[in-house]
Formats: C-alpha cells, sequence, structure tokens
C-alpha cells in the first residue's frame, strides 16, 4: 500500500509539531521541575515522531499502520492529557496554552490517521467505521 501525498504531508506535519512540543519540555525535565515519571510521555512522542517520519519518508510497508496507530495514540493521548488539566488547579494561562497545543496535535492525528485509512492502513473494519 503506497501513501498519498496528502497523507504524507499530514503525517509529517503531525511529527513535526510532535518533536517541536514534547522536545521543548526536555528543559523542564533537566532543571527538575517535574518528576522522572514526566520523561514518559516526552520519550514515547518523540520516538514515535522519528519512527514514522522514517517510516514515511522511505515509504516502507507499514507507513499507513504506523500513521493510523500514532494518530490514535496522538488524540487519545491529548483527550486524557486535556481533560486532566482542565479539571486541576492549574491557572487559566497554562490551560488555555495546552488546549491549543493539545487541539492542534489531535487534529493532525485524526486528519493523518484518516488519510491514512483512507489509503487502505489498517484493518477493514476501521476503515469502515471510521473513514
Amino acid at each position: 500500500m503506497t501513501l498519498t501525498r496528502r497523507t504524507r504531508v499530514l503525517a509529517l506535519a503531525l511529527c513535526g509539531w510532535s518533536l517541536f512540543t514534547w522536545t521543548t519540555r526536555v528543559p523542564l525535565l533537566l532543571s527538575g521541575d517535574e518528576s522522572a515519571a514526566g520523561l514518559i510521555p516526552v520519550v514515547v512522542f518523540v520516538v514515535g515522531a522519528v519512527a514514522v517520519g522514517l517510516v514515511v519518508l522511505r515509504r516502507l510497508d507499514g507507513a499507513g499502520t504506523a500513521v493510523v496507530a500514532f494518530g490514535a495514540w496522538t488524540v487519545a493521548y491529548w483527550a486524557v492529557r486535556l481533560a486532566l488539566i482542565a479539571t486541576d488547579d492549574h491557572p487559566v494561562g497554562f490551560i488555555v496554552a495546552h488546549a491549543v497545543l493539545g487541539v492542534v496535535a489531535g487534529t493532525l492525528g485524526l486528519l493523518a490517521a484518516r488519510a491514512a485509512r483512507a489509503d487502505g492502513a489498517g484493518p477493514a473494519w476501521a476503515r469502515r467505521s471510521l473513514a
């Protein structure tokens, strides 16, 4: 299965946004302002973005499935994370900033995953029910 140009562009935009968003957290982690557990999503998103970006750029088999998985993970993570942030005791500016980050990431994740499914990636039931 070959990804269309549109799908590749959306997937690479998702990867780029993820790298931008999550690598900016590294200085916070190194300063000791956050717990070591805060490193887990950083590693997952950075490694995921690099891996998906490479398979898409190299047009490897399984690129579409990788895009669907990374897009779905991104949407799910940000949906849960934004709910937790909104219900915690954070300043409004913090909530708004993270809402923007999450909405952009979730939108890119959804668009990339849907485009990859339309290209034929993933199981047939997912293409029928979510496309």
